[in-house]
C-alpha cells in the first residue's frame, strides 16, 4: 500500500499560505491542520499575554499540528499541514514523522517579494484580522524584519515542489496550482 500524502504548505508570514492551504483542503477534501489555528485555540482557551507567550504557545501548535498528522497518517489519511516551516527545524521533523508514519510529501512554498509582506503585515494588523494573541504591532523593528526574511527554501524531503509567488495576488493562477496538485496526488496514486 502506498503511503498518504501529505501536502506541506509553507512560506515566509504574510505570503498566503492559509489562503492557499484552505482553497486547496475544500477543493481537494482534504483535512487541513493549520499552526496558527492550532494557536489561535490555544489563545482562546489558555489566554494570551505578550511575544514570549506567543512564542511558547506557537511550539505548544507546532507540537500539536505534528502529533495530528502522525494520526491522520496512522489512519491512511493525506492531510495538509500549513506553517511557517523552518528547514534547519522542521526537515528533521518531518523526516522523524516520516519514519514513524510513512508519507509521500508534496511542497507548497509561497513566496512574495519583502515589500510586499511587509505591506500585508501592517494591513492586516490595521484590519483587525489576526487574533490579539499573536502580539503583532505596527512598530518599525516587525516591519523591518519582514523586509529581511528574505529566501525561503522548501523542507529537504523529496518529492513534488511547486513555488506559488504570490506577490501579485490577483495575478495567481489557482486553477493551474490546483492542477500541478491534483497531478502530483494522481502521481503516488498510481506509484503504488
Amino acid at each position: 500500500m502506498t503511503p498518504p500524502a501529505l501536502l506541506i504548505v509553507t512560506g515566509h508570514p504574510a505570503t498566503g499560505k492559509t489562503t492557499l492551504a484552505r482553497a486547496l483542503a475544500h477543493e481537494l477534501a482534504l483535512p487541513l491542520l493549520s499552526k496558527d489555528a492550532l494557536k489561535e485555540a490555544l489563545f482562546d482557551a489558555l489566554g494570551w499575554r505578550d511575544r514570549a507567550w506567543s512564542r511558547q504557545i506557537g511550539g505548544v501548535a507546532l507540537a500539536l499540528l505534528y502529533r495530528r498528522a502522525e494520526e491522520q497518517l496512522a489512519a491512511g489519511c493525506a492531510l495538509i499541514v500549513e506553517s511557517n516551516f523552518r528547514p534547519d527545524l522542521d526537515t528533521p521533523r518531518m523526516l522523524g514523522l516520516c519514519a514513524r508514519q510513512p508519507f509521500r510529501p508534496i511542497q507548497l512554498r509561497c513566496v512574495a517579494s519583502s515589500e510586499v509582506m511587509a505591506a500585508r503585515y501592517l494591513a492586516r494588523i490595521a484590519a483587525g484580522q489576526r487574533h490579539p494573541g499573536h502580539c503583532e504591532t505596527p512598530d518599525p523593528d516587525a516591519v523591518a524584519l519582514m523586509r529581511s526574511l528574505g529566501h525561503v527554501a522548501p523542507l529537504a524531503l523529496g518529492g513534488g515542489l511547486l513555488t506559488v509567488d504570490t506577490t501579485h495576488l490577483e495575478r495567481l493562477d489557482h486553477a493551474a496550482v490546483l492542477a500541478w496538485t491534483h497531478t502530483a496526488l494522481r502521481q503516488i496514486r498510481e506509484s503504488s
